[in-house]
């Protein structure tokens, strides 16, 4: 019954409808058809009404700005006209097979669209109780620079990520060397590399937070003491080199001073040093946190200046969305099974009522024929 869908941009694999069920329970008796949802680890379904797909139909086309491209189902005329706030309880068997198979090619073809829009939108996500999408495959970088979120870490693959973040720690070092000599020659590319610079050793700070919190992946999936405490001496030998990496970035020479002559690097006379009364001149130092004590720092931040810490505040920022998202989805699911639960236990407390009442008939039953018996 369901339709694969092979298109990288949505996680959802295929959807299908395969049947609908009449609750009666409540103050509000109407159909749901049951939605199955396959993703690419695991499947799930969800029940919703006629009347929320017609709202999903009117959102969609409202944030999107068209229709999708498969035509809705409209509803019947017979049962329209018979009464408008219950038509679906009134079709009959085959109106609603008839309209379970247009809401699924409806579905199908909102999934299999080459246009992503409609399927990419939030309330086509919301309405399937979809999980969010994962942003680690997004274009433009090297496969080796792309961080792996630390539930993927297998043994083979953190050793492959330090690998990957040595070499990405080398192509730094050249970088940092190339923006010097681009200083010292005052050119303007020298800020361009700079900035690459900065980029990089954000990335490298995340991905070795990442490498370091992925050993206790290791850890419960019974990695042995030994070589724990190995790979924790190659992460902490990995943040020094970062630290030393993000002081050679935050200490950059004169612009031009590769082109003076040695005499201008004489030491300051001692007309100058009366002058500013004794006091050499500060150091640049980082605006961001500097009125932050010492042991609020951690290895990440420390080597990043402020354009640095902004961009890898950022990154956090953009993991706690994805969580949130992933959060909402899952108490979103939470909800659908809850409602299923409350819909069953009404209906055995129904069957309880009538067992109830057929144990009632049989006693009495029982009474009159032992009074029978009795009078025999």
């Amino acid at each position: 019954m369901s339709v694969a869908h092979t298109a990288a941009s949505t996680p959802i694999q295929s959807l299908s409808i395969p049947s609908y069920v009449h609750l009666t329970t409540g103050s509000d008796p109407h159909v749901a058809y049951n939605v199955s949802v396959a993703l690419p680890t695991r499947a799930y379904s969800i029940q919703q009404r006629y009347s929320a797909f017609d709202s999903l139909q009117q959102d969609l086309a409202k944030a999107c700005g068209s229709a999708p491209p498969a035509p809705f189902p409209p509803k019947h005329p017979s049962s329209w006209f018979r009464n408008p706030l219950s038509a679906g309880r009134h079709l009959s068997d085959e109106q609603l097979d008839e309209r379970r198979l247009g809401l699924e090619r409806w579905l199908r073809a909102i999934l299999a669209d080459r246009d992503p829009r409609w399927r990419s939108s939030r309330v086509f996500k919301e309405f399937l109780a979809a999980p969010p999408e994962s942003g680690a495959a997004a274009g433009g970088s090297d496969s080796a620079d792309q961080s792996i979120p630390d539930k993927d870490f297998s043994a083979t693959a953190w050793t492959a990520e330090y690998t990957a973040l040595e070499d990405a720690m080398r192509r730094l070092r050249t970088t940092l060397d190339r923006r010097d000599s681009q200083l010292l020659a005052n050119s303007s590319a020298a800020h361009s590399t700079a900035k690459e610079a900065r980029t990089s050793l954000v990335d490298l700070v995340r991905r070795s937070g990442q490498l370091a919190r992925g050993l206790q992946g290791l850890a419960r999936d019974g990695m042995t003491e030994g070589e724990l405490q190995r790979r924790s001496a190659m992460i902490q030998r990995l943040q020094g080199e970062i630290e030393e990496l993000g002081r050679k970035a935050g200490s950059a020479p004169k612009v031009g001073s590769g082109r003076r002559d040695d005499t201008d690097a004489s030491a300051p006379s001692a007309a100058r040093i009366a002058l500013l009364n004794g006091h050499a001149s500060k150091p640049p130092a980082r605006v961001l946190g500097a009125a932050a004590t010492a042991s609020l720092e951690t290895p990440e931040t420390r080597p990043l200046d402020n354009e640095g810490v902004m961009q890898l505040q950022q990154q956090y920022m953009e993991d706690q969305d994805t969580k949130l998202e992933a959060l909402t989805a899952a108490l979103r699911r939470q909800r659908h099974l809850g409602e299923l639960i409350n819909q069953e236990l009404a209906l055995q407390e129904e069957v309880l009522d009538q067992l109830e009442a057929g144990t009632d008939r049989v006693g009495g039953k029982i009474k009159e024929a032992n009074k029978q018996i009795k009078r025999l």
